[in-house]
């Protein structure tokens, strides 16, 4: 699609959809939520020790869809000791917290332009890989969607119709009176959002961070910390052709079928997570508390190791409030016991939870 493509504007761009297509995936998808939503609420760990876990591992997926090279161990790594060195991990980092901004600005009212500027020079900002010169603001270039091998795949609309597109885009996701359910909605958001492309770069990093913001503003989940990014990495190249479906050959349903499947498997592995660090943190907890008798003390380092899979002893002894002569006592038999491992460094050790790790990097 070498000429600039013009989208139809939403909802005549996706014409009559046809349910009987994504009926299954869509009652499917729409229970798997409210299972893992439950899921989280009745967690004996609090949620905001493993959110943000998730998150992270939200905005790794996301940012490696655009080429990052950062790694799980390395954006955990820069919650104890942060650096702005590597972009790569700036460009994980940077996510997160646009993701947290878009929750704080739809508290305040609808989306709007200012929110999609907002995320984008949040994730722009400060030392990570740029591909544009247009920071906050709809791009006033025409840019192309390539392989890696350099043939030209998609070229969005011209730099002149962004603003009415997106203005349209915007309209449809604060209409309050339109029909079709919010995980539907969502999907055709995110389709016309790509299609659109309205930034120079991040439009993909963009486009993912709006699938949790509009569900949390349309009040399907309590907080925006529900990613599908790790699922659609699996499947990018299928993503990627669906999308590009839509533009040549108005394909919504097949669309929206993948989209809602997608959302119920990242949830049924979200649920099996869940679970399994609930299971984890009984097991951590009941040999913590063999090892060392002061209860009290010891499952507040439990909690933190939680909260924290690699981390330092300054980390422990500031949140934990103990001393550090008692938090290096603590550290020391969890090492014996191998509940965590260190780096064998002599001074600023890091230790690592690897029970954990390996839940969270399945």
């Amino acid at each position: 699609m070498k000429e600039a493509y013009m989208p139809q504007e939403l909802p005549k761009a996706f014409g009559d959809l046809d349910y009987s297509k994504f009926l299954d995936e869509l009652v499917e998808a729409t229970a798997a939520l409210e299972v893992y939503m439950e899921k989280i609420s009745d967690s004996k760990i609090d949620s905001s020790w493993f959110l943000p876990m998730l998150q992270n591992k939200e905005a790794l997926s996301s940012s490696m869809m655009e080429g990052t090279q950062a790694t799980l161990d390395g954006v955990l790594i820069n919650q104890i000791s942060p650096s702005d060195d590597d972009k790569n991990i700036n460009e994980v980092v940077n996510y997160v917290s646009a993701t947290a901004l878009g929750m704080k600005r739809l508290k305040r009212g609808d989306f709007d332009n200012e929110l999609f500027f907002e995320i984008h020079k949040e994730l722009m900002s400060g030392n990570v890989r740029k591909n544009t010169d247009t920071i906050g603001a709809y791009r006033e270039k025409q840019n192309y969607i390539g392989r890696n091998d350099g043939e030209l795949v998609y070229t969005p609309p011209k730099p002149e119709f962004v603003q009415p597109l997106m203005n349209n885009l915007i309209s449809y996701m604060n209409d309050a009176k339109c029909k079709e359910r919010p995980l539907i909605r969502i999907a055709i958001i995110h389709a016309q959002f790509e299609t659109i492309h309205p930034f120079g770069d991040g439009n993909g990093r963009v486009g993912r961070i709006m699938i949790p913001l509009y569900l949390y503003a349309q009040n399907q989940i309590p907080l925006p910390f529900f990613f599908i990014s790790e699922a659609l990495e699996k499947d990018k190249h299928k993503y990627y052709k669906l999308l590009q479906d839509i533009r040549e050959e108005g394909k919504w349903n097949e669309w929206i079928k993948f989209f809602l499947d997608t959302v119920a498997k990242q949830c049924r592995k979200n649920i099996r997570i869940i679970t399994e660090i609930n299971k984890l943190y009984d097991k951590t907890k009941e040999r913590a508390c063999e090892l060392i008798k002061s209860s009290s003390s010891v499952i507040k380092l439990v909690d933190l190791m939680f909260k924290y899979p690699i981390f330092d002893a300054k980390t422990i002894q500031s949140e934990a409030d103990m001393p550090m002569a008692t938090v290096n006592r603590y550290l020391n038999t969890f090492l014996e016991d191998e509940i965590i491992y260190t780096d064998g460094k002599k001074r600023n050790r890091n230790f690592y939870f690897y029970d954990l790790m390996a839940l969270i990097r399945d």
